[in-house]
């Protein structure tokens, strides 16, 4: 009966209770001398193992290293000290326990060992087990404190980090300094979110006695600490057609800077590009022989097109827009990446989202315009590529501001007219009826301009299909949602940059900033003071970006990533508009 419950409690994953049951069978067989209490203690320590209490495995495995006289009961022995090595961390000893038990291993074991061969392959390769081994050295020779934790094992990657807070979970003295570290680095660059993070690890390990605050205060010193480009070069747009834009980039990398310390800032050389073909590369040329250790720019796609026809960057550069043909950046070898305000990124989010909204059958309207065109080609190329199906598209002029004609088509209200006047025919008299839109959708993506938008949205109620939902890029609406301008948007769901966002911690920045720099009621002149101000802020982090795909930083313009290496993607938080103003999507 004993035999049959562990067998049962092993199946059904209760693997504590299972290790107990054939503990208390291998001591019933001790008395009955059958010869077989040995397997059954092999068996519990399995179990143990299973269920994660390598202490108690390694009682019962340091009772049993002695010879098996079966080779295979031999290798699982050695399988099961192969495992324990691991859980606690010797990784020598579990490659030793490994080989050994390649040879006679049962084929019931065959998996088992692969996937614990592999385990200990990825952790040997784990660039921080070099830090943990010191961490470790530390708790045991009471040289530990909890900045120590943050000190040795912040810099690198979070999958390597969650890597070893998995492995080493089982260890009470490591597990809440490793959650630490994991917990800390995911939002390291993101300080709102990094405070909330602290306070929740506080509240799991309570007795640990290290207060989130002093770990925000050491995480906040460390970047401040990190390294920056002494010496910086800024390409900025030099016709006069672009000063405006120039003078917002220009002032809001100079709030950035500013923010430093002063001991901390660096030398910046702001330089105007000559409106010739090669004068980026003029630029190029003179920031190689004054020794600047980073170029930022330029902005406008041509003089970025000029740039990446070199071979190679030659200095770390930060472009300011992305070039023509993506794959430009990875035809160049050396230290080059590209950061812009690309609304065919937002079409992309906005597909997404409406896919995880669970939306699956799309209308696409979209201003006759080379920019419409793009940012409905990028919402319908995402669209389909996430299994959702475009149902139709329309084009519209945006000299024309009554799309009634258009929207009628779109929805099929003319179908309806059409067989409402079919059956008036047949009748041989007038028949009432109402237009009904359309039923076979479910969103309509509106690539649209702020204008355009505000008379869209209300025809479209018109037309009976308000509840509907309508997705659209930020390009919908003139920089920060406001009540008196924009209730015709109500109901709209538009990924939006913080820095338009009125409650959040960069909102506020640019209301402040609005009212020293009156140029800045310009959205998009307000929006290019934003991307100045990242582009300063990557020149810090972006190396650390490139190092680790993982890590954002919270930038005014969104979250900035750089899962390839080269291109700057931004994510972006979704809001709804209500009453006109920005709200959360719920």
């Amino acid at each position: 009966p004993i035999e049959s419950e562990a067998q049962r409690l092993e199946r059904a994953g209760e693997h504590a209770e299972a290790a107990r049951a054939l503990t208390r069978l291998a001591e019933a067989r001790d008395l009955d001398a059958s010869g077989d209490a040995a397997q059954l203690r092999l068996r519990a320590a399995e179990a143990w193992l299973r269920a994660g209490e390598a202490e108690r495995a390694r009682g019962i495995l340091v009772e049993l290293d002695q010879p098996f006289d079966a080779p295979t009961d031999q290798a699982r022995l050695d399988l099961a000290w192969a495992e324990l090595s691991y859980m606690l961390g010797d990784l020598s000893e579990a490659r030793l326990r490994l080989a050994r038990a390649a040879s006679d291993l049962p084929a019931s074991e065959a998996t088992r060992f692969s996937l614990l061969d592999d385990l200990v392959r990825r952790a040997e390769a784990n660039p921080a087990r070099l830090a943990l081994a010191e961490l470790e050295d530390a708790i045991y020779g009471d040289q530990f404190s909890p900045d120590l934790a943050l000190a040795l094992l912040i810099d690198h990657p979070l999958a390597a980090l969650t890597e070893l807070e998995l492995q080493q979970r089982h260890r009470p003295e490591l597990a809440p300094w490793l959650d630490l570290v994991v917990t800390a680095r995911a939002v390291l660059l993101d300080p709102p979110r990094l405070d909330d993070a602290l306070r929740a690890w506080a509240v799991r390990h309570p007795s640990v006695g290290y207060p989130p605050e002093a770990a925000a205060a050491w995480l906040e010193a460390w970047r401040q600490t990190r390294p920056i480009a002494r010496r910086i070069m800024v390409a900025l747009p030099g016709n006069d057609r672009l000063q405006p834009a120039s003078q917002a980039l220009r002032n809001g990398l100079m709030s950035a800077w500013l923010a430093l310390r002063p001991s901390d800032r660096p030398e910046l050389l702001f330089r105007e590009v000559e409106d010739t073909p090669d004068g980026i590369i003029s630029l190029w040329f003179e920031a190689r022989e004054l020794g600047v250790d980073q170029l930022i720019g330029p902005l406008e796609r041509e003089q970025v097109d000029r740039l990446t026809q070199l071979p190679d960057a030659g200095l770390p550069i930060l472009l300011l827009n992305h070039p023509s043909d993506p794959m430009a950046l990875e035809a160049m070898s050396g230290d080059i990446q590209a950061v812009g305000l690309i609304p065919e990124e937002e079409a992309e989010l906005a597909a997404v989202q409406a896919l995880v909204l669970g939306h699956e059958r799309a209308l696409i309207i979209a201003q006759s315009s080379d920019w419409g065109r793009r940012v409905a080609q990028a919402f319908e190329r995402t669209f389909r590529l996430g299994g959702g199906r475009i149902m139709d598209r329309a084009d519209y002029s945006p000299t024309q501001p009554d799309q009634s004609a258009m929207l009628e088509v779109l929805l099929n209200l003319d179908h309806s007219e059409q067989r409402a006047a079919d059956i008036s025919r047949l009748l041989g008299q007038e028949v009432e009826f109402e237009p009904q839109p359309r039923t076979d959708v479910d969103l309509i993506f509106l690539a649209s301009r702020p204008a355009d938008a505000r008379l869209l949205r209300p025809q479209l109620r018109f037309q009976r299909v308000g509840d509907l939902p309508v997705f659209a890029t930020s390009q919908a609406l003139a920089g920060a949602p406001t009540a008196e301008r924009d209730r015709d948007l109500d109901g709209m769901i538009i990924p939006l940059p913080p820095w338009f966002i009125d409650d959040s911690a960069f909102g506020q920045d640019r209301q402040r900033t609005e009212r020293r720099f009156a140029s800045l009621q310009n959205p998009l002149l307000s929006i290019l003071h934003a991307l100045g101000a990242d582009a300063f802020e990557l020149t810090r982090w972006g190396q650390r970006l490139q190092d680790d795909p993982a890590l954002y930083l919270a930038g005014r313009t969104g979250r900035l990533r750089l899962p390839s290496g080269r291109r700057v993607e931004r994510d972006l938080p979704f809001v709804r508009i209500d009453n006109g103003q920005a709200g959360p999507l719920q």
